[in-house]
C-alpha cells in the first residue's frame, strides 16, 4: 500500500500553498461576459444621467428653478400629455397583444414561426421610416382618406394626422412587438397541462382560461406593461412627426430647450423630474404587483 501511495501522482487538490488567483476562474469568465454591456451602460446611461443631474442641481436658486418649472402651466401640461399618451399606448398594446401572444403559445410550431417572423419584421425598419409611413397613410391625400372618398363615406378629407389618435396609433404600432414578445416569453413558462386538468374536472375553455391561465400570466402582463409604459415616456420621433402642438411630449420639450433655446439647466431639470416621476411610478407599480418576482425577487 505504501508503494502504491508513493507511485500515485499528486492531484491538484493535494497541493498545499497559497492561491495566487484573486478571483475563481468562473468569476473571471462571468466578468468578461458582463464587461461589454456594463461599459455601454456606464458610458451611455450612467454618465449622461450624472451630468444631467449635476446641471440640474448646480448654480444659484436651485429650489426656485424647480418651483418655476413645477408651477409653469406649459410644463405641467406637457407632463400630463406624456403620461396620458404613454398610458393609452400601454393599454392598447396590451389589448391587442395579449390575444396574439396567447395564440402563439398554443399555436402549431410551423405557424408560430411565421407569425413570430411577421412580428419581428418591423424591427428591421427604423422608427423614422415607420413614422413617415403613417404620414403617408393618414395625410389629407393619404391612402386612408383616398379610400374613404372613393367609397363615398366622406365628402372631404378627414383630419387624421397631427392629432392624438395619430400619435397613439404610431406608438402602438411601434411598441406592439415588444408587448407581444414579452407576453409570449412569460406564457411559455405556464404549463399547458394545467388547462387540460381544469377541463378534465369539468371546466369549459373559458373558465379554464379565466381561472387558470390568465392569473398565471398576470406577472408577464405587469412586466410587459411596465416595459412599454416606461419606453413610451421617452418617445420623441413619433409624436414630433405625427402629433401637433397639443401632443407635445416631455422629450420634445427637452430637446427644444437644449438645442434651440440653449437652456440646458431647465432641460436638465425637466429630465430629472421625469426620471424622478418614472422611478416613483415604478416603485408604486412594484409595490402593487410585485414585478420583482420576474427577476427572482421575493
Amino acid at each position: 500500500m505504501n508503494a502504491l501511495n508513493d507511485n500515485h501522482p499528486p492531484h491538484a487538490s493535494d497541493k498545499v500553498g497559497p492561491r495566487w488567483r484573486i478571483f475563481p476562474k468562473t468569476d473571471i469568465k462571468l466578468f468578461l461576459l458582463l464587461a461589454p454591456i456594463t461599459l455601454l451602460i456606464v458610458v451611455f446611461l450612467i454618465i449622461p444621467i450624472v451630468i444631467m443631474f449635476n446641471k440640474a442641481v448646480s448654480g444659484d436658486e436651485i429650489l426656485a428653478a424647480y418651483i418655476e418649472v413645477l408651477r409653469s402651466p406649459v410644463y405641467i401640461n406637457v407632463f400630463m400629455t406624456t403620461l396620458k399618451i404613454a398610458t393609452m399606448t400601454t393599454v392598447l398594446t396590451l389589448i391587442l397583444g395579449y390575444p396574439v401572444a396567447f395564440a402563439l403559445r398554443f399555436g402549431k410550431p410551423k405557424y408560430r414561426a411565421i407569425v413570430l417572423m411577421l412580428i419581428v419584421l418591423p424591427y428591421w425598419l427604423d422608427f423614422i421610416v415607420r413614422s413617415y409611413s403613417w404620414m403617408i397613410l393618414l395625410g389629407r391625400r393619404g391612402i386612408v382618406n383616398e379610400a374613404l372618398l372613393w367609397l363615398g363615406l366622406v365628402d372631404r378629407p378627414v383630419k387624421l394626422l397631427y392629432s392624438l389618435g395619430s400619435v397613439v396609433t404610431g406608438m402602438v404600432q411601434i411598441m406592439l412587438p415588444m408587448m407581444i414578445l414579452t407576453l409570449f416569453a412569460a406564457m411559455l413558462r405556464i404549463d399547458a397541462k394545467l388547462m387540460d386538468a381544469a377541463n378534465i374536472h369539468g371546466a369549459n375553455r373559458w373558465k379554464s382560461f379565466t381561472r387558470v391561465f390568465m392569473p398565471l400570466s398576470l406577472p408577464g402582463v405587469y412586466g410587459a406593461s411596465l416595459l412599454v409604459f416606461v419606453t413610451a415616456l421617452g418617445f420623441y420621433i413619433t409624436p414630433a412627426l405625427l402629433g401637433g402642438p397639443s401632443e407635445t411630449m416631455i422629450s420634445q420639450s427637452m430637446l427644444l430647450l437644449a438645442s434651440e433655446l440653449l437652456d440646458w439647466k431647465t432641460a436638465s431639470i425637466a429630465g430629472t423630474l421625469l426620471l424622478f416621476v418614472t422611478t416613483i411610478l415604478v416603485l408604486i407599480y412594484n409595490r402593487l404587483f410585485s414585478i420583482d418576482r420576474l427577476w427572482g425577487g421575493e
